[in-house]
């Protein structure tokens, strides 16, 4: 497991790595700008960097996601849109996109360069696994992105560098696959000193070679079957292949193996998001009914691990804020104040480990890959189960309640409702990841959400993209108009759906409008 202390300790190589940039046309098309720093500061500072893009950033440029999977939010405000598009409230897309292609991705390519120049198997491993994290996340959230053209080349050499074309999402869903397979071909578990990587400069591994290869592989099985509902033989032919030699492909096999970041404190130059925000105001954003109501009509005992208890009760209450509300509601429900909803636990605020992937999302894909009748060494059920309980043990609930929680009947597993349960116990598990459940929410349609029969959704649904940045269209037009001929794009996020989603059905959210608390006492 990492150390706060290993963000402190290259700290300052992270600063002079991460030079800050205006000149947004060199840097996405140049990483050797920033060709400064070795492979123990470019890593550090690239982890740092897509960890702040990828996991939940309260108050940064990706916060809106975990509304728009309702998780939490930070706003009270009465609002008949719980997707903000403009102004860019939710989700601040060129900034996000700037920091990939501006202060990630060219070091990420820096390390490839330099472990080309002077071999070093596990550094380059652990580039390569880098990029393919980053680039399919980036797809899922886009679409079709500049890609093998991307973040390469010298401007002046090559002009067309400058303006790189954009590939479809199957293509970089290819090419990232590839670069997981190489990357577990090329690391090198013999411990030999020539072999190791310095453990202050991995945030995520703290230098454990094996744990990267089970990230590797995991990874790839997510990859793998988040496009099951489009090309299914790839997907079960590789699912089949992983899953079937350990030996060759280790994966998670426990708590122990859970996958990310911590970060230093709650109020440094690399602090924990919600750690921070906690600090900052003196209480954690308001959770969200859609969560709050999942865990309640299940009596999910990490009800009490995830959200506190609203203030305004005598006994232990938990209260969801409605998605979006109107001031019209027929019961004339408006909204409500902070001391009557719960917000998120402040044991879940405290610095810890924010994970990129757990072993109970591994256990979860194994379930659905099952259910689908692949072949992965385990049944749907039995792989759901224990999802369930290896993401109780993770947040420390009590075995017998664990166990107990299994006999719900809406939680027991029955073969007919089975991708709905595996996914709605996925989406519980991933609360803090909502990047990946906002893919997994499109791709599948579940769980069942709450209402989004108001605003922009009336006639949009629920959003099927996140906004491509406004100087895509600006400064690579040419490139921008063509990947996205032909595809639907209304108010930035809505829309035809994305490739790994496009046979998804549409997302179940439940029709009605809330017209006053729903409240649990467990």
């Amino acid at each position: 497991m990492k150390s706060a202390n290993i963000i402190k300790v290259l700290s300052i190589i992270v600063l002079i790595t991460f030079g800050c940039t205006d000149n947004f046309e060199d840097i996405n098309t140049n990483p050797n700008a920033q060709a400064v720093g070795s492979n123990e500061g470019l890593l550090l500072g690239a982890q740092i960097s897509a960890a702040r893009e990828l996991l939940d950033n309260v108050g940064g440029n990706n916060h809106g996601l975990s509304k728009w999977c309702q998780y939490y939010t930070e706003a009270l405000e009465d609002h008949n849109d719980f997707v903000k598009v403009n102004p860019r409230e939710d989700y601040n897309d060129f900034w996000n996109y700037h920091t990939f292609v501006t202060s990630t991705l060219p070091v990420i390519e820096r390390i490839l360069s330099n472990t080309e120049e002077t071999p070093h198997a596990n550094y380059r491993a652990i580039a390569f696994v880098m990029k393919a994290w980053v680039f399919q996340t980036m797809t899922d959230q886009w679409g079709p992105i500049p890609f093998h053209d991307a973040i390469k080349g010298e401007v002046a050499e090559d002009p067309k560098y400058n303006k790189p074309k954009f590939n479809s999402q199957e293509e970089i869903y290819v090419s990232t696959m590839a670069y997981l397979e190489t990357a577990n071909d090329l690391f090198d578990l013999s411990d030999v000193p020539e072999s190791r990587i310095v453990a202050p400069s991995d945030a995520y591994g703290g230098g454990d070679i094996l744990l990267w290869k089970k990230f590797a592989n995991s990874l790839r099985a997510r990859i793998l079957l988040r496009m099951s509902d489009i090309n299914e033989s790839v997907s079960r032919a590789g699912l089949q292949e992983l899953f079937g030699d350990p030996a060759k492909y280790p994966v998670f096999e426990s708590n122990d193996d859970n996958f990310g970041i911590t970060w230093e404190d709650a109020t440094g130059s690399y602090s924990d998001p919600m750690a921070k925000y906690l600090n900052d105001n003196g209480y954690t954003p308001n959770v969200v009914s859609g969560f709050v109501n999942i865990l309640g009509d299940r009596l999910d005992p990490r009800m009490k691990k995830l959200v506190g208890p609203a203030n305004d009760y005598e006994v232990p209450t938990f209260v969801g804020i409605p998605p979006a509300f109107e001031a019209d509601n027929p019961s004339g429900f408006t909204g409500m104040t902070r001391d009557s909803i719960s917000q998120v636990s402040t044991a879940f605020a405290e610095v810890q480990q924010r994970p990129i992937m757990t072993y109970a999302e591994l256990l979860f894909i194994k379930a659905e890959a099952a259910k689908k009748g692949f072949t992965v060494g385990v049944t749907a059920k039995e792989a759901y189960d224990n999802a369930i309980l290896a993401d109780m043990e993770r947040l420390g609930v009590e075995s017998d309640e664990a166990d107990n929680y299994l006999l719900h009947p809406k939680v027991v597993y029955d073969d007919a409702m089975g991708l709905e349960l595996i996914i709605t116990q996925r989406y519980i598990a991933q609360f803090g990841q909502s990047i990946n459940s906002f893919a997994m929410i499109r791709r599948t349609g579940y769980p069942e959400l709450d209402y989004f029969t108001i605003g922009l959704h009336k006639d949009n649904g629920y959003p099927v993209r996140i906004g491509y940045p406004e100087m895509m269209e600006s400064f690579n037009g040419e490139n921008f108009r063509e990947a996205t001929n032909g595809v639907t794009i209304i108010q930035k996020v809505f829309g035809d759906k994305l490739w790994f989603a496009s046979n998804a059905p549409d997302v179940k959210m439940v029709p009605t409008l809330q017209t006053g608390p729903v409240t649990y006492s467990f």
